[in-house]
């Protein structure tokens, strides 16, 4: 056997360790980490031995030269790759590699789990479909208005994480921006301090404080608004300036179909009004 193989680990409740990631991690014979130390204290917790096994460090800092040796390895050998808790594809170091694995032939394989994303979106009451997953945010104050600008277009339900020293301040945009809009904060999911808050955008300022900003918290936001009815202002002008230009509304709403999902009589019934 050889290439690479992602397993998910649990988010927070060690509970939530699936058979498949156990058994993966007992038959690895090496093993890319996040951090070591974090992933000797889980396996220890968790009754899984690592004597014999080879461990290495993979982070967000893993340079190339380093990331194309292990590729090597991985044409005699299947070599797993954890991060300290979830995926490790989403918002973790995994992409790169899992990218140099595909384009030298390798095979890739993943013992799948617990995901922070789908658990929050469960949780929420939000529409699940569609949803969009945008990982940490901009951490510029103007580039998370910036943010919140470009989701206008967006219909649907938007998932993000967001550090706890933010929290209150990108809320304070998203919030402004969307007063109708349903909200869901997430914090510390599946951990024993999980809490959940539901509100809409014109609450936040009267449940703010209720909210404990420890831990780590998933942010989502249903846009209710259908394209183009729910488009930035940026969005709605060009789509004018287009029409100005001679391009018949109907090309151009069949064209923004194509590129949205969208049905065209939809759209250019919005661009009539």
């Amino acid at each position: 056997m050889s290439g690479l193989q992602l397993v998910t680990l649990p988010i927070g409740n060690n509970r939530d360790l699936t058979f498949r990631a156990k058994e993966s991690l007992e038959q690895a014979a090496k093993i890319l980490a996040e951090d070591t130390r974090v992933l000797r204290d889980f396996c220890k917790h968790n009754d899984i031995s690592l004597e014999g096994k080879k461990l290495d460090s993979f982070h967000d800092h893993t340079d190339e030269k380093k990331i194309m040796r292990i590729v090597e390895q991985m044409h005699t050998e299947t070599i797993v790759l954890v991060s300290d808790a979830g995926s490790p594809i989403v918002s973790d170091p995994a992409f790169p590699i899992v990218q140099a694995a595909l384009k030298a032939g390798l095979e890739l394989k993943t013992a799948p789990g617990v995901s922070s994303v789908i658990v929050a979106l469960e949780l929420s009451g939000l529409p699940p479909s569609p949803f969009h997953f945008h990982a940490f945010i901009p951490r510029d104050k103007g580039k998370r208005k910036k943010f919140s600008e470009q989701i206008a277009g967006q219909y649907g339900t938007h998932i993000f994480f967001e550090g706890v020293s933010r929290v209150k301040d990108t809320l304070d945009i998203l919030a402004t921006d969307y007063p109708e809009e349903s909200f869901c904060v997430a914090r510390e999911l599946t951990k024993d301090f999980e809490s959940i808050h539901r509100f809409k955008g014109m609450q936040w300022q009267s449940i703010k404080d209720d909210i404990t900003y420890k831990g780590e918290f998933v942010i989502l936001v249903h846009n209710s608004n259908q394209f183009l009815g729910g488009a930035s202002a940026e969005v709605v002008e060009l789509a004018n300036q287009i029409i100005d230009k001679g391009i018949h509304p109907k090309k151009l709403s069949k064209l923004l179909s194509h590129l949205t999902g969208r049905a065209s009589k939809e759209i250019y019934q919005n661009l009539q009004k």
